[in-house]
């Protein structure tokens, strides 16, 4: 437990490391603004571990002001974000006249440290370093992807991806099926011929992780394209709130040569049709993102030895 004083008023903070708890104080400061603010979210990736809690919460005057959500990695032996290292746009849960709290709950860190993809508009957060980009589109003046292209690609540029999809189209003539939870398999598989040994769905549990995610209240879209009966790309996203989260894809991009473009396009044209205002690409490039025109929003980390 560490005191201090703020003003005529009494700073207290401690570590949770009850899982009850946690939960009941992350649901009361969580804004839900993104779903990585929701705790079945982060649980799900979570319960396979079991990583002892480190919940730093502040308490003023008794009241609880804020929370920063870490767990201890016993193989990496250090403090993480609660959920590990698939969680993006990480932040510190603040009540509003709180945010020059923010870097007292840092200071209170004792361990080892690495928090990553770090978010927030505080002159703390924002102070830190930026470790990559999140890749995200603003969708709220687009009606149809032929918009997207037009506002975001050169007319040159916008001609080569038109020829790409509309070839994909002649050649392949792929069949779209949509939400089979079946197909999650097929998108692990492909994922990892793409990528091999660093393909996510290589880490420990991760398949089960998706397999448990998709049973949650989310809005789910799974896209599957079947070519001579076939299925040769899978992608999975969440709709959540105004925003279309791509999550991950498996294309078979080795037989299929623009196939991935030809998935990427069927998500856009998806978001579109959801009425979602921004397209969720999420961090790393992955060698498509500075090619669609995403814009960068910046993702920072903070490190403790």
């Amino acid at each position: 437990m560490k005191s201090d004083d703020e003003g005529s008023k009494q700073l207290v903070i401690e570590i949770i490391d009850q899982i009850d708890e946690a939960e009941k104080i992350w649901k009361e400061l969580s804004p839900n603004e993104n779903i990585y603010d929701r705790w079945n979210f982060r649980y799900c990736f979570y319960k396979y571990f079991n990583y002892p809690l480190f919940f730093y919460t502040a308490r003023v005057d008794g009241e609880l002001i804020g929370l920063l959500p870490l767990q201890w990695n016993t193989e990496k032996e250090l403090l993480e974000f609660f959920g590990g290292v698939f969680m993006e746009d990480n932040s510190v849960f603040i009540k509003e006249g709180y945010e020059n709290c923010i870097p007292k709950l840092y200071s209170a860190i004792e361990k080892k440290a690495k928090l990553d993809d770090i978010v927030g508009e505080d002159e703390f957060t924002q102070r830190l370093d930026i470790l990559e980009n999140k890749y995200v589109a603003n969708l709220e003046n687009v009606g149809a992807l032929s918009d997207y292209f037009s506002t975001r690609f050169s007319s040159k540029s916008r001609s080569n991806i038109k020829k790409k999809l509309k070839l994909v189209e002649t050649l392949y003539q792929p069949k779209i099926v949509e939400n089979n939870l079946d197909d999650l398999s097929r998108l692990f598989e492909l994922n990892i011929k793409t990528f091999g040994g660093t393909s996510s769905f290589c880490k420990p549990f991760r398949k089960e992780i998706f397999k448990d995610l998709v049973k949650l209240d989310f809005n789910y879209c799974i896209i599957t394209l079947i070519i001579s009966g076939k299925k040769e790309a899978v992608s999975l996203a969440i709709k959540y709130g105004e925003t279309y989260i791509y999550v991950n894809a498996g294309v078979n991009k080795e037989d299929y040569p623009n196939l991935g473009t030809y998935l990427i396009a069927k998500n856009f044209e998806k978001a579109i049709s959801l009425g979602s205002k921004y397209f969720d690409g999420g961090c790393e490039d992955l060698g498509w993102k500075e090619r669609w025109h995403l814009d960068k929003i910046p993702q920072r980390f903070f490190v403790q030895n």
